[in-house]
């Protein structure tokens, strides 16, 4: 389902439950960036990709999403307008109407707004419930299985979307290969994945809203998804960013100032509560006290930021986050006013999301 996705197929690689090199570029050259959620975020000296080690194994990320993972129908279905635009802009790069797959299918919502548009249509998505709704509901063929699973027969699709699933994937590169495998010669592949090099993702750190372990395994950024795409078999057709559904730059603003002003407080405590805060912040991620984490398709949301606050008592936590929930509206309508300005420096590199289309190498 689009930005759902947990790739938790028993077909993968056994030797994914440790990510000790890249999956880019191969280096085992890596430094730890933070823990998050009791999962250590490791980045690449070699290319900066940036990546959860070891990789959760297939077992523990069913319980995740069986647990703490909800997707609201309702919003997917609100998103009209949005799922629409994403298909006239992948057909920039594919006019035909042909066969159109989609990795992540969600509750089918996007491949009925293909079907109209005059593709035949096909996808594949992971939850029973979603695949169920897709095929009653709109009477699509959509597989209830991983990818590499599905029955779909070698350069049988000319177009393949991906929103926001690669990040989630356990084997991203096996992901893409099998793409190439179902692609015709010439056939068209659509990604959004977070954009590691974002704005947001440079000043939140580790509280930026997509720096969610084990939701998101991978985080990718303008070079080094291009980079992952060449290695398997597509030329890359166009790379941008955008800001996507995430917090705008002030409300990114806001959130540098507030970890700023708590590295102060925080060089200025004593060792020893800056050990015991350590340790909590370190504390293995309790998946069934949790609160859900709940997705839609990247749907804006203003999803809320926890940035700014390390390890940060509870009440000065508290009061932080409910400062930033009375600061969103007055951030987004700045936002808003200031989009002619601001967006700019957001396809250049600022934008939260990353937007990549390909084609397969002949």
């Amino acid at each position: 389902m689009s930005d759902v996705g947990f790739p938790v197929s028993e077909s993968e690689s056994a030797c994914l439950t440790r990510a000790d090199s890249c999956l880019v570029c191969g280096s085992a050259s890596r430094k730890e960036r933070f823990v998050q959620r009791g999962y250590p975020v490791f980045q690449c000296l070699e290319c900066g990709l940036e990546y959860v080690s070891p990789t959760p194994s297939a077992q523990e990320l069913a319980e995740f999403y069986d647990r703490n993972y909800a997707v609201s129908l309702e919003l997917y279905a609100s998103a009209h307008a949005r799922n629409a635009a994403r298909i006239a802009e992948l057909e920039r790069w594919q006019s035909r109407r042909g066969r159109l797959l989609e990795v992540g299918a969600a509750y089918g919502h996007s491949l009925s707004i293909a079907r109209d548009r005059g593709w035949d249509v096909v996808g594949v998505e992971l939850s029973p419930g979603a695949a169920s709704y897709a095929r009653e509901h709109f009477d699509l063929e959509v597989f209830c299985c991983d990818l590499t699973d599905a029955p779909l027969a070698a350069g049988s699709v000319d177009a393949v979307m991906m929103w926001h699933v690669l990040e989630h994937a356990r084997d991203p590169r096996g992901q893409l290969r099998r793409v190439a495998e179902v692609l015709k010669r010439g056939g068209v592949l659509g990604i959004r994945v977070p954009n590691i090099d974002s704005f947001g993702a440079r000043v939140a750190g580790q509280w930026w809203p997509w720096m969610c372990p084990p939701a998101h395994l991978w985080f990718f950024s303008r070079v080094t998804l291009p980079r992952l795409l060449g290695e398997c078999g597509f030329e890359v057709l166009e790379v941008r960013t955008q800001r996507g559904d995430g917090n705008n730059i002030y409300q990114y603003a806001l959130m540098w100032a507030g970890n700023a002003l708590n590295e102060l407080r925080w060089r200025v405590r004593p060792r020893a509560q800056r050990s015991a805060a350590q340790a909590r912040a370190s504390a293995p991620f309790d998946a069934a006290a949790a609160a859900p984490i709940v997705h839609a398709a990247e749907i804006p949301a203003d999803p809320p930021a926890a940035a700014g606050m390390r390890a940060a008592p509870s009440g000065l936590l508290q009061r932080w986050l409910s400062f930033l929930r009375r600061a969103q509206p007055v951030t987004n309508a700045l936002a808003r006013r200031t989009r002619l300005v601001v967006e700019p420096f957001e396809r250049r590199g600022w934008g939260d999301e990353l937007v990549v289309y390909a084609r397969r190498m002949a």
